[in-house]
């Protein structure tokens, strides 16, 4: 690739290991945070050897940093400082990831393709080992575990594949031809795996994610009707084919979201709430409710303790207060702002249209998520982030 052979052999050498991410992804958590923390140190190095810190005057970034510091503060007059201000500090390595993505590694257009292709080929990847662990032994109460032997591969179809999918989707609604074919038939394979990963909210963010892509970019409406219903069949059949599934995403998700009496996910939520409500200022810390939240919560009725209350903005209020949760929200939202102006100035790339996509999906307010200061959930988000992000913060004269 032209890209790579203009580089000096060192910066080579990075931006290929950069390119094998979304297999780093594949291997075991370890692996991939070693993976995005080298990405990350390397962006600072070269940037104090460089000096190059235009970088520092994009909205987000600043706004990150702002977050970053506030976090740390709160962390720093907690109950539990030292913890609290070490989960602080690490956690930037995400973010820190993301600039690294958009301000260097993903400034040629070319790059950034390559980069698109590797993420859906390990999309691929991950399909066929979901799709062979489905044949060979099946749920485990409606949920998959390959290859990491825990129930988070729905992490990386949803997160880290999400980039790639809007695309497909965009690509299917839109044009002609057998790459528009081929496009339909990938995002619906994804979108099913999805499915039977049992992982909700992942499915959600891809099936959202995709229907909002198959709009914003060129969509021809029979195209777009066409593949949701071939999407809505496929997903009532896999219903029919395992019922244990269907009634996951059917009359247990109805009872979990309307009964607040008996609703697990309302007990956490409000567990959230409860410690939030009494430590709305400052927070209890960065980090802390996994530790603090037990004994804060005993008797409490109604509450069920869980390491993080499963929603970011909950979990900002919880953790760095009122002050921290208008940060951090204008933080998120900020980039949700970049990759959608972006996409305004650029119509005519699919790829930068639709780039808005993966962090609304992601950052979306009511969703349930993830732990935000966590290590595994974080390494699949912001890499779907980070790449939207390389989409849309590259120069006008690399597009």
């Amino acid at each position: 690739m032209d890209a790579l052979r203009a580089m000096p052999v060192w910066e080579r050498g990075l931006h290929l290991f950069w390119l094998a991410g979304p297999f780093f992804l594949l291997i075991e958590r370890t692996p991939a945070d070693a993976w995005l923390t080298i990405v990350s140190l390397a962006f600072v190095i070269r940037t104090i050897i460089t000096r190059d810190t235009g970088w520092l005057q994009s909205l987000w970034v600043r706004a990150g940093f702002v977050f970053w510091f506030w976090c740390i503060i709160a962390g720093a007059i907690s109950s539990a400082p030292g913890y609290s201000i070490g989960e602080a500090l690490i956690w930037f390595r995400f973010p820190l990831f993301a600039m690294a993505t958009a301000f260097w590694f993903g400034r040629d257009r070319r790059l950034l393709y390559a980069m698109l292709l590797s993420t859906a080929l390990g999309l691929m990847i991950m399909c066929g080992i979901l799709t062979a662990e489905i044949l060979m032994i099946g749920h485990q109460n409606g949920r998959l575990s390959w290859p990491y032997g825990d129930l988070v591969p729905g992490n990386y179809v949803a997160k880290v594949g999400l980039p790639a999918l809007v695309v497909m989707v965009a690509l299917a609604v839109s044009i002609r031809g057998r790459l528009a074919a081929l496009s339909a038939v990938l995002a619906l394979m994804v979108v099913i795996i999805s499915l039977f990963a049992g992982e909700r909210i992942n499915f959600l963010i891809l099936a959202c994610g995709g229907l909002l892509a198959g709009l914003v970019w060129k969509p021809r409406p029979a195209r777009y009707l066409g593949l949701i219903v071939t999407g809505v069949l496929g997903s009532v059949a896999a219903g029919y084919a395992f019922p244990q599934l269907a009634s996951r995403f059917s009359d247990k998700l109805i009872a979990g979201v309307t009964s607040f009496e008996t609703s697990v996910w309302w007990h956490t939520l409000n567990g959230g709430w409860v410690v939030a409500r009494d430590n709305w200022l400052f927070g209890i810390g960065t980090g802390n409710y996994r530790h603090m939240a037990l004994d804060l919560l005993e008797g409490v009725p109604f509450t069920k303790y869980d390491p993080h209350p499963h929603n970011f903005y909950l979990q900002m209020l919880v953790e760095t207060g009122i002050i921290g949760l208008v940060l951090g929200s204008f933080f998120l939202w900020s980039i949700i702002a970049e990759c959608f102006r972006a996409g305004l100035r650029n119509r005519g790339n699919v790829m930068i249209a639709t780039a808005f996509v993966v962090p609304l999906a992601v950052f979306w307010p009511i969703a349930t998520s993830a732990d935000l200061f966590g290590q595994w959930n974080n390494i699949f988000m912001w890499s779907g982030v980070a790449l939207a992000l390389g989409v849309c913060t590259s120069s006008p004269a690399q597009k």
